[in-house]
C-alpha cells in the first residue's frame, strides 16, 4: 500500500479496508482527504446466554406460529458465531442436514466445528427440531436452514474484521440460500458512534439488503464499574438502531 501498510482484506461492504500500517504513518493517512475515518480492528467476544428453550419459545408465542405452519421451512438463518456442528436436532424429517453452508472467517483457521460450544447452542435455539428430546426442546424455527459462519475462536473471541467479512458474505449469498435472518450473539464495548463504527455500519448494510439482523444486547444491567449507574452497558453492534436486540 502507498502508506507502507499491508492489506488484510477488502471490506467493501462498509467502504473500508482492513490493513496493518506502521504507527508513524497513521497521521499521514489521517490527513489524506480520501480517508474519512480510521479505527482499530477491535476484539470482540461471545455474549453468554442464560436462555433455555422452555422460556423464550412461549414468550414469543412460537407454539402458535408452529400451529399455523410457520416453522421456517425454506428460510436460511446465518449464524455468525463460534461455529456449529451436525446434530440430530438440525436434520430434516429425511435425515438430511439443515446446516447448508459452512465457512470460517478466522485468519489462519479453516475449521467450522464449534469447539467452544456457543454457536451450536445458538443454532439449537434458532432451528433445533427437538428430535433428541422427543420434542421437548425446540427452537423458534424448527425447520429453518442454518448457515454456519465461524468468526469466534476456540476461546469464544474474534475480531471486528472477521464479523464484517462474514456479514459481507451472507449478503452475497442471500439469494442463493434465501438468507432472511442474521444472528449475532456476540459484541464488544462501544468506542464510537454507530454512524462511524464499521461493525454497526455492516449490520446496517445487511438490513438495507433485506435481512433481519438479530443481535445480543450484551446488557450488563446494573454493572456500575464505569460509574454510569448501569447506563451505557449495551454493546456494539446492539447499539445500532437497525437491529433487533434481545437481552443478554
Amino acid at each position: 500500500m502507498a502508506r507502507g501498510g499491508v492489506l488484510k482484506s477488502d471490506l467493501s461492504l462498509v467502504n473500508a479496508l482492513h490493513a496493518s500500517i506502521p504507527a508513524n504513518r497513521l497521521q499521514v493517512l489521517a490527513n489524506d482527504p480520501d480517508v474519512k475515518y480510521i479505527t482499530l480492528d477491535r476484539p470482540l467476544f461471545k455474549l453468554d446466554s442464560t436462555i433455555s428453550f422452555s422460556v423464550p419459545m412461549p414468550a414469543v408465542n412460537a407454539p402458535y406460529a408452529w400451529s399455523l405452519g410457520f416453522v421456517g421451512t425454506g428460510i436460511g438463518v446465518a449464524v455468525i458465531d463460534s461455529g456449529t456442528q451436525d446434530a440430530n436436532d438440525l436434520q430434516n424429517s429425511s435425515g438430511k442436514n439443515r446446516i447448508i453452508y459452512k465457512q470460517s472467517y478466522i485468519t489462519g483457521t479453516t475449521g467450522t466445528v464449534d469447539v467452544y460450544g456457543h454457536g451450536v447452542h445458538v443454532a439449537g435455539l434458532i432451528a433445533g427440531d427437538g428430535d433428541s428430546s422427543s420434542g421437548q426442546y425446540k427452537g423458534a424455527a424448527p425447520n429453518a436452514n442454518i448457515l454456519n459462519f465461524r468468526v469466534l475462536n476456540d476461546n469464544g473471541n474474534g475480531q471486528d474484521s472477521y464479523v464484517i467479512n462474514a456479514i459481507q458474505a451472507a449478503i452475497k449469498l442471500k439469494s442463493t440460500y434465501n438468507i432472511r435472518v442474521i444472528n449475532l450473539s456476540l459484541g464488544r464495548p462501544i468506542y464510537e458512534s454507530y454512524t462511524l463504527d464499521p461493525l454497526c455500519q455492516a449490520v446496517e448494510q445487511a438490513w438495507k439488503a433485506g435481512i433481519v439482523v438479530v443481535v445480543a444486547a450484551g446488557n450488563d444491567g446494573r454493572n456500575n464499574s464505569a460509574g454510569t449507574n448501569g447506563y451505557g452497558t449495551i454493546m456494539a453492534p446492539g447499539n445500532d438502531p437497525y437491529v433487533l436486540q434481545w437481552g443478554r
